[in-house]
């Protein structure tokens, strides 16, 4: 069990107390010894409308040659403790509970990990062969899923940098809550699949993806911020053309990109990552609203943490580059053409659906649904949970038949069908 660099960005006490920021260690010193790494599901977004995200880089960590294991400890409707039930998300009878560990177990399924179902404390959460139903109907989506060519490749990825996290004090929880631990939240409803990642595997050209969260690229060395400057200016862009077509990859950046140095503090470090000046913020709240430019790529409402954030970032940008400004006008969120795909400045530390659909269009990413559901999509599959009542349109990208993954049964035809859903309800398609 280790290596949950997603999860301890709210720690009290810092989340370096955890002792779980040097996995790339171990990835790069034990692939030869290792041979399954694992965690439970998150504790957050777990609940019945939710997305259950992984607590790791759990795609570098496949793609070292390791098993990614999920503990689902979910709290079924047999849990008998009902206080910490309501607080970890329980669920309230039979339906909700096969609804959400057919969800649960379809991702790990098309994300290639493997997972068990946990009865913390031993008191019968499982108890119940109508649970374990949900499993033997997964068995032709496990089946493919071992049949694929390749691994699970999301076109969205969520990229930490392990030394920046140890830089978060526990006063940081204000920023790195809402940008770390709950932005996977966001990534979940934003209409298409999203991968977990190190910042070390991104320097290293191995993560295909064409729209680039770098949630935690704060502390930088010199040869990480030559090399991420590089790739932005394209200086490495032959090597991964393939990957995007000619548009390139959007990189966002966010919060405090480049800001810390090993011993000092540098706004110009800022402009060296992104390519971006930038100057402190000073403002009552970190919270954005979109610009009349925003509101046109798709922006709609104002977010961010309603309280102040120190420091907080602002950047040089011309009218047409700004998505969203601080309450004082000046920018939060800035979209720059640079040689080499898009540059984007987010400053406020938050992450929404809405942003990362608006982001994931811009980068060409093909989008499945509008934000609001759940979803994870690989190889011609794709699981959904509704989150609201009403009709579901669903674009598979493709001009073939779709049928329900579990029972076969003809759903239409591609690329685009629509499912009439009520909330909780969970679909795994196959097209």
């Amino acid at each position: 069990f280790y290596g949950y660099g997603f999860e301890f960005a709210p720690l009290g006490n810092g989340a370096p107390t955890s002792g779980h920021y040097a996995l790339e260690k171990v990835l790069r010193r034990g692939a030869a010894d290792i041979d399954i790494l694992c965690s439970p599901i998150s504790y957050t977004d777990r609940q019945w409308l939710g997305t259950a995200p992984a607590m790791s880089a759990a795609e570098s960590v496949t793609r070292s040659g390791i098993l990614w294991l999920n503990e689902d400890d979910s709290r079924t409707y047999l849990d008998p403790r009902k206080q910490e039930y309501v607080q970890e998300g329980g669920l309230v009878n039979l339906q909700q509970t096969q609804q959400v560990m057919l969800r649960n177990t379809a991702q790990a399924a098309l994300r290639g990990f493997g997972t068990w179902w946990m009865d913390l404390p031993g008191q019968g959460w499982f108890n119940d062969a109508a649970i374990w139903r949900e499993i033997v109907r997964l068995r032709p989506v496990d089946a493919a899923m071992c049949r694929r060519p390749q691994p699970f490749t999301p076109e969205i990825a969520a990229i930490i940098d392990e030394t920046s996290m140890c830089h978060l004090t526990g006063g940081s929880a204000v920023a790195a809550r809402p940008l770390i631990y709950e932005g996977r939240a966001a990534l979940g409803r934003c209409g298409a699949p999203y991968g977990q990642y190190l910042l070390a595997d991104a320097l290293a050209g191995k993560v295909p993806a064409r729209l680039l969260f770098y949630l935690s690229a704060w502390h930088l060395d010199d040869a990480q911020r030559q090399a991420l400057a590089a790739r932005r200016r394209g200086g490495t862009w032959t090597t991964v053309a393939g990957w995007f077509g000619a548009r390139g990859p959007v990189r966002v950046w966010c919060w405090a990109p480049g800001y810390l140095r090993p011993g000092r503090t540098d706004l110009g470090g800022i402009a060296e990552v992104t390519g971006f000046t930038a100057r402190l913020a000073d403002v009552e709240t970190a919270q954005a609203t979109p610009t009349a430019n925003g509101r046109q790529r798709g922006l709609t409402r104002t977010w961010g943490p309603p309280a102040r954030v120190t420091p907080l970032f602002t950047v040089e940008a011309t009218d047409e580059e700004v998505w969203a400004t601080y309450a004082d006008g000046s920018p939060a969120v800035a979209v720059r053409r640079s040689g080499n795909g898009h540059d984007v400045f987010v400053g406020v530390p938050q992450l929404t659906p809405e942003l990362a659909h608006t982001l994931a269009r811009l980068a060409g990413v093909h989008c499945y649904t509008a934000p609001g559901p759940s979803l994870w999509a690989a190889n011609n599959h794709l699981s959904i949970q509704a989150h609201t009542n009403g009709t579901v349109r669903i674009d598979t990208g493709r001009r073939a038949r779709v049928a329900d993954a579990l029972d076969g049964t003809a759903l239409g035809k591609g690329p685009v069908i629509t499912l009439d859903m009520q909330p909780g309800d969970v679909r795994v398609l196959r097209n």
